[in-house]
């Protein structure tokens, strides 16, 4: 739209709104401070027309107290609006006389709010510092409201963050900017809609901010990247509060949350008391990330419009999904009962081939319900690298792939966590600051890569970094000084890597505010166990580390070996499983006349013999004339002795009661085979930590 015809177009929707205003009633008090607060900024940017802002930026202010008073218009209101929209109109008219080729509106009489002279009309502002009141929600005839507004703000927030990351290495990305002001946008009308005043206040200035930067009034430099994350800071917090509160996981009562200095530092560089870079210029912040040269593809941007979605209650989907498993292991039941009766009509049995088709089909479809990109997690980490990067002054340049990769929901939803600790493991001990990596001979600029891929029917999730790379030596004698390894032992690059797993294990010299207590790494490991996955470390000294987390793609679905033991059926997650063979004489011995461990390639490796473990009095006495499958988890790895392995199969998991899972530490879940016979399914983690000097209870 053309500037000089913006006040024709505001004034006429605040004619309209005033007209419509009556005493009484409420309708009209939110769309007419939005259109003040316009008239407003427009006069600002216009410049010129001093006491038209001032007669805006009063009347505004005077509107929020009506609005926060929950109360509807008093006559007294109606009379002030009506003799506001006449100065207002006067102002307008008069400045857009020319633009217009028009004559000049008529002078209209002199309204109280306009009859000050300029400096008291000044004096007479509120003071900016004084914070709003406290933000009251109507949880009765709000909730559901509320919640929409919840479940749409926070994609907002999303994209408002990683569209600032875009910009502060593109600052002159216009639909990038384009799309952080329409998120501000949003976010300020359903706070207003819903009467969040606080939200909406610093909504709209925030908003006010982007649309200089919109209009090339206003570079987007360092200080104003930091106000826009620090007001999208603020604005999860009240999210989070609202959220809490309406959920019940809060008690319900008036939340304040500081927001006048963020505002008024906002309102500093709108006005020009910041010095910031002039336009086209290029600020610091904005050539040192220049000199990153990072490609545009490397944060990712908001996502794009998708195909229309429907929200359902994961309650529902999850209900649904349980039913499609049952029907799946229903009519594997009846084809199985249908291959043992011969002399069936064709027909029939092609109808029930055709049955089992779309029986598969509708399980497949039914699983993609569940699958979400890795995307948004991706997102999350590029906030993280930029604030701890900013933090420890080094200069990283965060790569990512594969952020359309699917898994699982609830796999998403864990992987956060892990994801988050391994990053900053990677900013505080990896990657160097820049002064180490010059003197090392390297860029300045470190790199941090994140990728996603699918390989074996699993999902791969990398973290690789080009910092000092995993002290093999000092990470050993460390593990000796705890006493989790002997100074004889003789450990593979990847066995000495794994002990930074361990609970409390840290070889930092110092503790800071994000590692040295030996906890972030342990955290990971239990975190992706409890995943049913596993995490594979490879580094070289002084070039650098890469984790790799290898995960299940659902978590409602398991691909295992069904094996037997005694007369019973287990599954192990394939994912676990190293190998299986046969054992031969002379493989298995015993240590200290106790416990039995395997030679497996010149590799001692712990046996468990699993019918032992469950107190069967039958099974396999001779391990020659049993099978044994070498599993690992994060902890380690251990051999299983089963009687025999009978095949793989897709389940679906059932979960274990609190009683179950409390007395069988070593299961996992159950599932029903294609037999219609139950499998329990081993937690390979459990079993791999066992300590076999204690009995296992299985009742």
């Amino acid at each position: 739209m053309n500037e000089n015809n913006r006040f024709l177009t505001l004034l006429p929707q605040l004619s309209a709104e005033v007209a419509s205003a009556r005493a009484g009633d409420t309708s009209g008090q939110f769309p007419i401070l939005d259109i003040i607060g316009n008239l407003r900024d427009e006069a600002v940017k216009r410049g010129g027309l001093p006491l038209l802002e001032v007669i805006c930026a009063d009347a505004w202010e005077r509107m929020v107290k009506i609005v926060e008073s929950g109360q509807p218009f008093l006559a007294d209101d109606i009379a002030w609006l009506k003799e506001l929209l006449l100065g207002v109109q006067a102002q307008a008219g008069t400045a857009d006389a020319s633009a217009a080729a028009a004559p000049a509106a008529p002078a209209a009489p002199a309204a109280p709010v306009v009859s000050l002279p300029l400096e008291a009309a000044v004096a007479a502002q509120p003071d900016p510092f004084a914070e709003e009141a406290p933000l009251t929600l109507n949880l009765t005839d709000d909730a559901e409201l509320l919640r929409e507004f919840i479940n749409e703000s926070r994609e907002h927030l999303d994209n408002i963050e990683q569209g600032v990351l875009v910009l502060e290495n593109q600052p002159s990305d216009a639909e990038t900017l384009n799309t952080v002001f329409r998120a501000f946008h949003t976010f300020k009308g359903g706070a207003g809609f819903l009467n969040l005043i606080p939200i909406n206040r610093l909504a709209h200035v925030l908003e006010s901010l982007l649309d200089l930067a919109r209009q090339q009034k206003l570079a987007i430099d360092g200080t104003v990247i930091e106000l826009i994350l620090r007001g999208r800071d603020v604005l999860k917090k009240f999210l989070d509060e609202i959220d809490g509160q309406a959920t019940g996981a809060r008690p319900v009562q008036p939340i304040t949350i500081a927001t006048a200095m963020l505002k008024c530092e906002v309102q500093d560089v709108i006005d020009g008391k910041h010095a910031a870079a002039a336009p086209g210029a290029t600020a610091n912040t904005q050539a040192e990330a220049a000199d990153a040269a990072a490609p545009a593809a490397e944060i990712a941007g908001p996502p794009a419009t998708q195909n229309s979605i429907v929200k359902v209650d994961t309650a529902k989907l999850d209900s649904l999904l349980d039913l499609v498993g049952e029907m799946v292991i229903a009519q594997s039941l009846v084809s199985q009962d249908l291959s043992e009766v011969v002399g069936l009509n064709p027909q029939f049995v092609r109808n029930v081939s055709q049955l089992s088709r779309i029986t598969k089909e509708l399980q497949r479809v039914s699983m993609s319900l569940r699958m979400v990109p890795i995307r948004g997690v991706f997102q999350k980490m590029s906030r993280v690298v930029r604030d701890v990067g900013a933090k420890q002054n080094k200069k990283v340049q965060y790569v990512t792939s594969g952020e359309d990769t699917e898994l699982d929901r609830g796999v998403v939803e864990e992987l956060n966590d892990p994801l988050l600790h391994m990053i900053r493991n990677s900013m505080d001990h990896g990657i160097e600051t820049s002064e180490k990596r010059i003197a090392a001979g390297k860029s300045p600029h470190g790199t941090l890569n994140l990728r996603a891929y699918h390989q074996g029917g699993n999902i791969v999730v990398e973290v690789e970094d080009d910092g000092a790379g995993l002290n093999r030596e000092k990470i050993f004698n460390k593990a000796v000084e705890r006493g989790l390894a002997s100074a004889d032992d003789h450990l593979t690059d990847e066995e000495v890597f794994k002990f930074i797993f361990a609970a409390g294990f840290s070889t930092a010299e110092k503790i800071t505010d994000l590692s040295g207590r030996g906890v972030g790494l342990d955290v990971v490991r239990r975190n992706i166990e409890r995943l049913r996955g596993r995490v594979e470390i490879s580094s070289k000294l002084g070039q650098g580390t890469l984790f790799k987390i290898s995960l299940p793609l659902t978590l409602a679905i398991i691909d295992g070996f069904i094996v037997r033991v005694g007369e019973e059926r287990y599954v192990i997650p394939t994912l676990s499983v190293r190998e299986s063979f046969r054992p031969q004489p002379g493989m298995v011995s015993r240590i200290q006349n106790k416990a039995e461990v395997v030679n497996v390639r010149g590799r001692l490796i712990p046996l468990l013999r699993l019918n032992v473990a469950f107190g069967y009095a039958d099974g396999t006495a001779d391990v020659t004339d049993g099978i044994a499958v070498v599993v690992e988890s994060a902890a380690g790895v251990r051999c299983l002795l089963v009687d025999a392995l009978l095949h793989k199969q897709e389940v679906v998991i059932k979960n274990l009661n609190d009683m179950m899972v409390h007395k069988n530490r070593m299961l996992a879940g159950a599932a029903i085979l294609g037999d219609g016979r139950v499998g329990l399914i081993l937690d390979v983690s459990a079993l791999v930590n066992l300590d076999t000097s204690v009995p296992v209870e299985l009742n």
